[in-house]
């Protein structure tokens, strides 16, 4: 006796779906809007972040030079920094200025991100670790 076509769709789809690749998961970016974190730049040069809601401080471990902005989230992997200060005559030429950044990855206590800036200075993106791991 020969089982019923449907029976036989159904165990096709069935093994089909079970030997696809499961899609990616989606990066965890919520936890990453507050905290202290570490970044390394293009130049090789540490930096300290300290995010809290709507503010982020920059302090480079080398010279100390700081530079602050104001983040504004667009969705959960998706931000603007606007900068609004700096103690350095260098870095206030882009007071104002807005830097776009998108979450690609992450992991339980770092992610990476692209900059989509448009213009200013070249940001590469990179990863950001969080502070005391």
């Amino acid at each position: 006796m020969r089982p019923p076509p449907a029976i036989i769709l159904f165990i096709f789809f069935i093994l089909m779906y079970s030997e696809s690749p499961a899609q990616p998961a989606s990066p965890d970016c919520r936890s990453f809007r507050t905290g202290n974190f570490l970044f390394t730049d293009s130049a090789g040069i540490p930096w300290e972040l300290k995010r809290t809601k709507h503010r982020q401080a920059e302090r480079n471990k080398s010279n100390g030079t700081v530079i602050k902005f104001k983040i504004n989230w667009f969705n959960d992997c998706e931000y603007r920094l606007t900068q609004t200060w700096s103690n350095d005559r260098v870095h206030r030429k882009w007071n104002r200025e807005h830097f776009s950044y998108r979450i690609i990855s992450t992991t339980e206590q770092s992610y990476s991100c692209n900059c989509l800036c448009k213009n200013g200075p070249v940001l590469p993106g990179g990863t950001v670790v969080r502070a005391g791991y």
